[in-house]
């Protein structure tokens, strides 16, 4: 079923690599989102921030219709994404951290044990934090890309 609202629109994005030794012309993680992202015609603005929560917050901008945080969600001391945006969020959306841990169960076997994702609505800007592996960001910005024009049709 195809609703009228779901129709293709150009949305700002806002990816944030969330790392304390990349930099932007190595992380080809953001560039594979991206890259994901500039096929529909999407504006991109891409940085790259230390795994600190306050640095990560910092980075919410309510002039995006989406971020991604890309790394820090693993389980090691340093990883704290997930606990930077989660407790911000106005709503969450536990389907996508559900579906994505199922398709890396199938990429990846019982490894996505360890998947650590999160996605949810603070106002109307929607935030999503993703591992930060290259083959993980492509994953889940395949399966944010397919619903982004209903996502934010119903978060405005």
């Amino acid at each position: 079923m195809t609703h009228k609202h779901s129709e293709k629109g150009n949305y700002e994005i806002k990816v944030v690599t969330v790392s304390d030794t990349r930099t932007i012309e190595e992380d080809e993680s953001g560039d594979s989102i991206e890259d994901i992202f500039k096929k529909d015609d999407h504006e991109i603005t891409r940085t790259i921030v230390k795994d600190k929560k306050q640095q990560i917050r910092k980075e919410i901008d309510h002039n995006y219709d989406l971020i991604i945080f890309c790394g820090g969600t693993g389980v090691s001391k340093r990883d704290v994404t997930i606990e930077a945006v989660k407790p911000l969020l106005d709503k969450e959306l536990p389907g996508f951290a559900q579906y994505f841990r199922k398709k890396s169960f199938e990429e990846v076997g019982t490894r996505a044990i360890m998947t650590r994702t999160t996605a949810g609505i603070l106002d109307t800007t929607y935030i999503f934090a993703i591992p930060g592996s290259v083959n993980a960001a492509k994953t889940a910005a395949n399966i944010i890309k397919k619903e982004i024009n209903h996502l934010v049709y119903h978060g405005k």
